[in-house]
């Protein structure tokens, strides 16, 4: 399984809704296993610049390309670039992950 995890930041506080909300028509696309986009909760006293996350998981790298390639993913990005200051993504197989010490 391949996990999908990007993070964007506001040009300006007040388009924060609505980067979420163009965000969310992503889960309107069938590749993806699980979607979720939500407020960053800033539980975190450093960092707190990103205000929208996107998390995803996917069979595979395959499954992750068919979900960018939908027309709602470009469409996302029509509505979402031009008010988002910072996107940041990141991509990993779980498999590979570590979950004890190494």
């Amino acid at each position: 399984m391949l996990r999908h995890i990007v993070m964007f930041s506001c040009k300006d506080t007040q388009s924060r809704d609505d980067i979420r909300k163009g965000l969310s028509i992503l889960t309107g696309i069938p590749h993806a296993q699980k979607l979720e986009v939500a407020f960053n909760e800033k539980v975190d006293q450093l960092g707190n610049d990103i205000e929208v996350v996107v998390y995803g998981e996917f069979a595979d790298v395959e499954a992750l390309r068919a979900y960018k390639a939908h027309p709602l993913y470009q469409e996302s990005i029509d509505r979402v670039r031009p008010i988002r200051e910072l996107r940041v993504a990141a991509d990993y197989t779980v498999e590979s992950a570590a979950t004890t010490a190494l």
